[in-house]
């Protein structure tokens, strides 16, 4: 047959079986071939654990410093109980894991979650700051003796300098490492995810270190000549809670092995850290991952199972389906790079390749 003759297919050939199955499967791979604009830096940083996580954490700081402040006196005998000076640290840890806790669902705009993970943060915080005040009191109390015991005391309320001040620092910053343990708890607890717990403890540890470490001279910056810290202790609280959601959120980079980038959707360029065993993605609030504005997305949509390291994508049996990389699947296993569409809504899975 001549490659110039015509192709003739008659009516039955036209709408036979086969051409249908062809046609759905040519419409399936529609599906993934839209192009994904790339999303600027400034929508990367947003949507940035690290960023979202200290903004909400200094904020938190920040309020627990506003409401305690009217209650300091920084004229007292150093001998007078204070209120507020005992309520400091619980107060601080409080609203920095209240904060804390809901930003993640702020973020995804599910307020159930927000509300849950935000309230569950706020108590161990509390509780959390108000068992630890004691030890950790008498930790900082030592580390002054110490301080003192090396150096010369400092003149009624003056600063003290050199090597005294160093270790004073040392001191506040190891109080602050332990305090900002339950403050990062919240999240991990509420969602009973063990990854999760061990992000609040490590990066609450590291960042309430650093930011323990930049409270002292942040009030000798900021201190007035008359002994008024009020400006100081804003300051330095929030840049404790700043410290601590900041650490948090790189913790939970440097150990994620597997997550999921939003490429379309509401939530365009949110990255979706995959821990959980068995993570849900669909419309509904209970969802691990929540789609919502998508009106094609089922409550519970797809599955996907963690199986020792190999992630399986499971679709629900959804009247739209789910895709991968265009074509519609029942089960599939992922692998680094494939991209998932569920309605109007793009994901990209990545995976992070062990060391060997």
């Amino acid at each position: 047959m001549s490659q110039d003759a015509p192709l003739r297919i008659d009516a039955k050939e036209l709408f036979s079986a086969k051409v249908e199955d062809y046609l759905e499967v040519q419409s399936a791979l529609q599906r993934g071939a839209e192009e994904v604009e790339p999303q600027s830096w400034i929508v990367r940083v947003i949507y940035s654990s690290w960023f979202y996580l200290a903004i909400c954490s200094g904020l938190g700081a920040f309020c627990g410093w506003a409401i305690l402040e009217p209650f300091f006196e920084d004229q007292a005998p150093d001998e007078e109980f204070q209120v507020a000076g005992f309520l400091l640290f619980p107060t601080t840890a409080a609203f920095i894991g209240l904060f804390l806790g809901a930003a993640e669902g702020i973020m995804c705009r599910n307020a159930r979650r927000a509300v849950v993970s935000g309230a569950v943060g706020l108590g161990v915080g509390f509780a959390g700051g108000l068992i630890l005040v004691f030890p950790v009191g008498i930790l900082f109390v030592l580390m002054q003796v110490v301080a003192l015991s090396v150096g010369k005391p400092p003149a009624p309320g003056q600063m003290p300098t050199g090597l005294t001040l160093l270790i004073v620092m040392m001191g506040r910053a190891a109080a602050w490492a332990i305090i900002s343990i339950p403050a990062g708890l919240g999240q991990g607890i509420a969602l009973r995810e063990k990854k999760i717990v061990f992000n609040g403890i490590l990066g609450g540890a590291l960042g309430g270190l650093i930011g323990g470490l930049l409270f002292d001279p942040i009030a000798l910056v900021f201190i007035t000549a008359d002994g008024q810290a009020i400006v100081s202790r804003a300051i330095g609280l929030t840049i404790v809670g700043l410290m601590v959601g900041l650490f948090v959120g790189l913790v939970e980079g440097w150990t994620k092995t597997a997550w999921l980038l939003m490429r379309k959707g509401p939530l365009a360029g949110k990255q979706f850290v995959l821990f959980k065993d068995t993570t849900v993605l669909g419309s509904s609030p209970k969802a691990e991952i929540y789609l919502f504005k998508d009106e094609a997305i089922e409550p519970r949509h797809a599955i996907i199972h963690n199986r020792g390291g190999r992630f399986e994508l499971e679709d629900c049996q959804t009247p739209d389906g789910t895709y991968v990389n265009g074509i519609p699947i029942k089960k599939h296993l992922l692998q680094n790079g494939d991209q998932i569409v569920m309605g109007k809504t793009v994901l990209e899975f990545t995976l992070r390749e062990a060391k060997g």
